[in-house]
This record gives structure tokens, C-alpha cells and sequence, in this order.
């Protein structure tokens, strides 16, 4: 994967479009599902601390030849959004585009034996339906969990209570960490055991839970996934209004932008 740095200087011959935040959307897409239902916003997120597979590689290329990032004040809470799930389903709702996104309900990351229930009956799943837990502020899938309903106490008992000797439990893990490969932190190559450290050590009061969103299947090599479609885009002052020194702006609007689409790419399995 690659890394996205950012050159602010002018480029070879020529300057780049004033871009004023550059950002990517994870999108679920099933043109078998109903006009509605057929697009799924998974999550938003700031180019700049974005990674691309192979096949992404052009739209951070696109990016940096054609755009120079302008940092502003007024848009520094539009990154703050763009990083924070509930913040992002809270402005989706707002706007009258809550369609676009996941069925999510937010709750207290407190473990309660009424948990799981109040989640199964907000999202309106059971048994063999699947339960997306995520983090409000982590990104790259940390700490992002899927779970079948009929297994969600179980998974919440597990993230949301910590060992009640935690000091010990710390002291078995260094313990083993000295003692093996300095690649191996402890997790013994379990997935769910690094993602329930994420959980541990949070610091945010509350976390997410969505209905489990699919694409239509892709074969890839001879095997079919899930795909989740990356795209990537530039939000830039309207070309009237390019030159317009922000403190003449009454207020920020909508019709002030326009989005240029970057590309996007089919995120496939590693």
C-alpha cells in the first residue's frame, strides 16, 4: 500500500487548482437492491492520512499533480467530521441523506446484560444477520468487528470488560513479547485480539453498531468477494468565487464548492 504525502510547492511547469479539503469515500454498491438501497457510504476520510492499494495508486497521483491543498481554519472541523463515525452519520441525517448510510445505532461503551438486545432491536437484525461494532474515531479498520446477532453478547462482554487484573494480564504480555519474534506483539496472530485492544484502550465514551452492508459479488482469480469501492475527491472554491478572499463570505454554503471525482478502485482482498 502507499503512503499519502503531500507536496505544497508549485509543480513543474504550471500551478495547481486550490483544493480545500481532499478527502475519500468507502462506498458498498448492489444495483440488485432497490434505487435506494443501492449505495452504502461505509466511511469518510481525510486524504491526507489515507492509504491506496496498487490500483489506487492514480487518484494520490492525480491528487498531487493537479491540486494544492490550502489550509484553512474554517475547515478544519469538516476534517474532524470526516474522522469521526457518528459525527458523519450525524451530518448525513442532517442533510436528508441518511439512505446513503448504514443502519447504525450509537451506545455507551459500557457492557450491560441489555446490551445486545437494545442493539439487535435498534438495528432490526437476529440470529444469523450480521452486526458491524465500530470505533467512532479509528481508522483503517481498526477496531471494526463483525459479528453474527446471535453472538453479539458474547463479542460485547469480550471488548467492552477488560481483565479485572489488568496489570497482570499486561505483565503475561510483555512477558511473552520479550521472549518472541520482535515482530510479535503479544496478539499470538489473532486478529480479535488486536482488535479488542483497540476496544481496551479507547477513549471515546460511546461506539457504533451497523447492519452489515454488501456489494454485489466480484470474482477476482476465480473467487468471488465483497468489494468495497475506495473513491477519492477534491472539494475547491466554485471557479467564480476562486479568488475571494474567505473573510468577504457572509457564510460558508454548499453552492460556494464544487467536488472534482478523482477515480476510484475496487478494494480487493489482500
Amino acid at each position: 500500500q502507499l503512503e499519502v504525502p503531500l507536496s505544497y510547492g508549485p509543480p513543474p511547469g504550471g500551478s495547481r487548482t486550490t483544493a480545500l479539503f481532499w478527502g475519500i469515500l468507502d462506498i458498498k454498491y448492489d444495483v440488485e437492491r432497490p434505487v435506494l438501497e443501492r449505495v452504502k457510504v461505509l466511511e469518510t476520510g481525510d486524504g491526507r492520512t489515507s492509504k491506496f492499494s496498487g490500483d489506487g495508486a492514480p487518484i494520490l497521483q492525480r491528487f498531487r499533480e493537479k491540486y494544492q491543498l490550502e489550509e484553512d481554519m474554517d475547515f478544519h472541523m469538516y476534517r474532524v467530521l470526516s474522522a469521526d463515525k457518528k459525527l458523519t452519520h450525524d451530518a448525513f441525517e442532517r442533510s436528508g441523506y441518511e439512505h446513503l448510510t448504514p443502519k447504525q445505532v450509537c451506545m455507551p461503551r459500557k457492557y450491560h446484560t441489555s446490551l445486545a438486545g437494545r442493539i439487535v432491536e435498534g438495528l432490526g437484525v437476529s440470529g444469523d444477520d450480521l452486526v458491524v461494532l465500530k470505533l467512532c474515531n479509528r481508522a483503517r479498520a481498526a477496531g471494526v468487528l463483525v459479528t453474527p446477532a446471535r453472538e453479539l453478547d458474547e463479542v460485547l462482554r469480550d471488548v467492552l470488560m477488560p481483565p479485572r487484573d489488568f496489570e497482570r494480564w499486561s505483565e503475561e504480555r510483555v512477558r511473552h513479547m520479550r521472549s518472541g519474534a520482535p515482530v510479535d506483539f503479544g496478539c499470538g496472530g489473532s486478529t480479535f485480539e488486536e482488535q479488542r485492544r483497540h476496544w481496551w484502550s479507547n477513549e471515546s465514551p460511546v461506539f457504533l453498531a451497523e447492519r452489515c452492508c454488501h456489494s454485489l459479488p466480484t470474482v477476482v482469480e476465480g473467487r468471488s468477494f465483497d468489494g468495497t469501492l475506495r473513491v477519492g475527491f477534491a472539494l475547491r472554491p466554485r471557479q467564480d468565487q476562486a479568488n475571494k478572499p474567505w473573510e468577504q463570505f457572509e457564510a460558508i454554503k454548499p453552492d460556494d464548492f464544487e467536488v472534482d471525482w478523482l477515480g476510484g478502485y475496487l478494494e480487493a482482498p489482500e
